[in-house]
């Protein structure tokens, strides 16, 4: 192997990542892929990889990596140290210590190559619920080597980031779902109205998260249909869950609101315990908002 990682102490929860495999769900496969898809395509941007290539994606507690030959590495999302934002030198041999900066919690990880791991159904990606993809199906482990693909093309000049969540409560711009009508307007009226918190129990299938109960909805009659990523489910508890990267191909539990894709990494950046609340903008708004996102990610700078 001439370049490659090697995984001296693997962190909390380091995955392979890439945009996911999207189009599997009718035969119950999840997406996967980042959940901070705005930070993998901002990182890959910075060490002069295609959108897509594949990276590390590290949670709450970054790992130690030594390079095998001359690397260039990017951490893009949470303050993961020595330097988020900009590009790394690695020299061969020498090690890196991704250490948690306050408030840490994600961030996307890209080596100038891209990791080189086998693509299963179009994608590099790990899924970790079904134990297939990425390095073995599962995450990485002390020991690890990764293969690192060759350099395809000019770093981005200068430095990138993305926003990290504010002080006090995170807002979440949301569209109606589509069993909004499901919950009488007493209900609906303090969803949208409501402060929740961030439970430790949140992973990358679903953020779940505690306040006020919306109350329990009868959902016999409501027959098990496709989810999306960021759709707000109310449990039969009268909790929220944000669904994720590696969601249920389906469910049957009423969705009441929809997190704006644009929103959906500040969602990632933010750590347990948070306070989080959800703001009713319409469609039409979610795709501006989107919109602009695309033009800055492909411009290379932050919003």
């Amino acid at each position: 192997m001439t370049r490659g990682l090697a995984v001296a102490e693997p962190g909390l929860l380091t995955t392979v990542q890439d945009l996911g495999r999207p189009g599997w769900g009718a035969w119950g496969v999840p997406a996967a892929g980042a959940l901070d898809e705005e930070a993998l395509r901002l990182a890959n941007r910075l060490v002069g990889n295609p959108p897509d290539a594949a990276a590390l994606e590290i949670t709450l507690s970054g790992p130690v990596l030594r390079a095998i030959g001359d690397l260039e590495l990017a951490v893009v999302g949470g303050p993961f140290g020595p330097a988020p934002g900009e590009v790394l030198p690695l020299p061969d041999g020498r090690t890196l210590a991704l250490t948690a900066g306050p408030g840490a919690v994600r961030a996307v990880v890209a080596v100038s190559g891209g990791i080189d791991v086998p693509r299963v159904l179009g994608s590099r990606s790990t899924c970790l619920s079904a134990r297939f993809g990425g390095f073995q199906g599962r995450r990485l482990q002390k020991g690890d080597v990764l293969a690192v693909g060759a350099p395809v093309g000019p770093r981005l000049p200068g430095r990138a980031n993305v926003p990290r969540p504010p002080a006090g409560d995170v807002v979440l711009r949301a569209t109606p779902g589509p069993q909004e009508d499901f919950f009488d307007p007493e209900a609906a009226a303090a969803f949208w109205r409501g402060t929740y918190r961030i439970l430790p129990e949140s992973n990358r299938m679903g953020i779940r998260l505690a306040g006020e109960s919306l109350g329990f909805v009868e959902t016999a009659a409501l027959p098990s249909e496709g989810t999306a990523m960021g759709a707000v489910q109310i449990t039969a508890e009268g909790q929220p869950i944000v669904l994720l990267a590696e969601r249920p191909t389906t469910g049957g539990y009423p969705k009441i609101a929809t997190v704006a894709a644009a929103d959906l990494g500040l969602l990632a950046r933010t750590a347990p315990g948070r306070a989080v609340r959800f703001e009713r903008i319409g469609f039409d708004e979610a795709l501006r908002l989107l919109l602009e996102r695309e033009g800055d990610v492909r411009a290379g700078s932050a919003r």
